[in-house]
């Protein structure tokens, strides 16, 4: 595979002259921005710090956001690996601190099922020798004015007790008199839409990314809209709005990288996790022996590090195999000839730790082969053509299908379908729903964070 090259001279200076910039801002905030009256820190819940490329973008949005919104004003993120989350966003506010009070309680009934956990996290949280251990984390929640749960597609049946993550914060904001709201969640699957109101009673408004996710809760008291993905916010850096929507050339876009090497003709982004990797492996190879791009025009992101890398793995040895001649090999593949014949070993790897310091490589003219949430929103969002891989999970299938609710012209293929997608040329989202979608995140977020 061609090694990580270094991004060119120009880039790297813009790059560090950006930093500085941002440096001496924050240092600007913190020292001249004031608090409002009586207002106590934003409480940010969120699935932070595993890594995953999407959580940690959709957090990185709102902290640029509160940044600027209400400068002077602490915020504190509440998630499930609060040391790793505060190695990646410690630079996106002045004032931020990590903490994982929530994702603790929940996770200490994590056996018992959703009911027992939405139980024991309330109790936690209003009778302090619950848990004494976090009595401290949760008296400084108790502080909060806001609490928030960002955007994600965590509080469902693929992890039942995060239901008792919504239902602490919901009985903290009882408590403290704060605010409590939910934005861009992706609740299904959810096999019991009467636990999850219950989960999510005393919010003050929840905002759901998908139709499916608006009819479950449908006949519950909730106040509940249907606004999007809080991902578009992410793309909401001033500025580079147009650019990002008309697919223009981005100077250092904190989602979006410019380096040419990393932005080649196709990018494959394919997960191991909550899917089958050797079946997703398989639907993948048969779709690059068809289209038939060699790998020097090739990019392979990674979302999650190390579990991104599994299928590519997969389809390299796969290409091994069938003309090796050795033990394993297997001369009848004719898919595992055609990929042998593009020499994937010179595409180019892009690690997450790459991805995060110096954006996705997506760009117009592309192509995407990907089995990923996040990495269809922003590379469709910067004109991207692409194909979304359904692996068959009612939780991932019904992600894609939002977007496409929302305007993504992309294609979609099954694992494990005969059918092999035709090379995609229709583009990403139209610029006008980009700039829709954006702006319709920001004034949420301005409706949830009233200046004055």
């Amino acid at each position: 595979m061609t090694p990580i090259r270094r991004a060119a001279p120009a880039t790297r200076l813009r790059r560090r002259a950006r930093r500085r910039l941002d440096t001496v801002r924050a240092a600007a905030d913190a020292r001249w921005g004031r608090p409002r009256e009586g207002h106590g820190p934003v409480y940010l819940v969120a699935p932070a710090g595993n890594p995953n490329h999407g959580d940690e973008q959709l957090l990185a949005g709102w902290l640029r956001f509160l940044r600027h919104r209400l400068p002077g004003t602490p915020v504190v993120v509440d998630c499930h690996t609060p040391g790793q989350a505060a190695v990646l966003h410690h630079s996106e506010h002045p004032d931020v601190l990590f903490t994982d009070t929530l994702w603790r309680l929940a996770a200490q009934r994590a056996e018992a099922g959703a009911a027992a956990a939405v139980e024991f996290a309330r109790r936690a949280v209003a009778e302090l020798g619950t848990d004494p251990a976090v009595a401290s984390g949760i008296d400084l929640a108790r502080s909060a004015s806001v609490i928030h749960l960002i955007g994600g597609g965590y509080v469902n049946d693929q992890w039942p007790h995060h239901l008792g993550v919504a239902a602490a914060a919901g009985e903290l904001g009882r408590l403290a008199g704060a605010r409590v709201v939910a934005t861009g969640q992706g609740l299904l699957p959810c096999g019991e839409p009467a636990l999850l109101a219950d989960a999510l009673r005393g919010y003050e408004l929840v905002t759901v990314r998908d139709a499916g996710s608006l009819e479950l809760l449908a006949d519950s008291d909730l106040p509940v809209r249907h606004v999007g993905d809080d991902g578009w916010l992410a793309l909401s850096a001033p500025g580079d709005l147009d650019a990002v929507a008309g697919g223009r050339l981005l100077i250092d876009h904190p989602v979006y990288s410019t380096d040419p090497d990393a932005c080649r003709d196709v990018v494959l982004c394919a997960q191991s996790d909550l899917a089958d990797p050797v079946a997703v492996a398989d639907t993948v190879a048969r779709v690059l022996a068809d289209w038939g791009v060699p790998g020097e025009r090739m990019s392979v992101v990674e979302a999650i590090p190390g579990g991104d890398r599994v299928v590519w793995d997969l389809v390299c040895a796969r290409a091994r195999a069938a003309v090796g001649g050795g033990a394993g090999s297997d001369g009848d593949d004719e898919v595992g000839r055609a990929l042998a014949a593009l020499q994937l070993h010179r595409a180019r790897f892009v690690s997450f730790r790459e991805v995060w310091a110096e954006g996705l490589p997506a760009r117009p003219g592309q192509v995407w082969l990907t089995t990923r949430f996040h990495p269809h929103v922003f590379a469709a969002a910067r004109g991207a053509s692409g194909v979304a891989v359904r692996t068959g999970s009612a939780y991932y299938d019904v992600k894609h299908g939002s977007l496409a609710d929302a305007g993504s012209p992309w294609v979609t293929v099954g694992v494990g379908e005969e059918r092999v997608p035709a090379f995609p040329t229709a583009g990403g989202f139209d610029p006008e729903a980009v700039t829709g979608h954006v702006r319709a995140a920001v004034a949420l977020a301005e409706e949830l964070y009233p200046l004055g």
